[in-house]
């Protein structure tokens, strides 16, 4: 399965450096579109944050620890 969070997440700087792009060469259209970009990039990390605190109640509630890197639970002891 194909992991497409870095891919969004490296969405907040480019719109930032588009941003930065536009307002010194006084491009109002691109500068509209970089703030949509940051905006679309802000709902994207609120989605993600929430699924992982999803999966972290999830975990705690079978009595398991969570791991946000390899994203799975953890069953420390038995």
């Amino acid at each position: 399965m194909l992991d497409f969070q870095p891919l969004f997440l490296g969405l907040a700087p480019l719109s930032v450096g588009t941003l930065l792009y536009a307002l010194n060469s006084r491009k109002k259209w691109l500068a509209r579109v970089a703030l949509v970009g940051m905006l679309v990039s802000m709902l994207i990390i609120m989605v993600f944050q929430y699924l992982d605190y999803k999966h972290l109640e999830d975990c705690l509630l079978k009595g398991e620890v969570y791991t946000p890197l390899s994203q799975h639970c953890i069953k420390l002891r038995e």
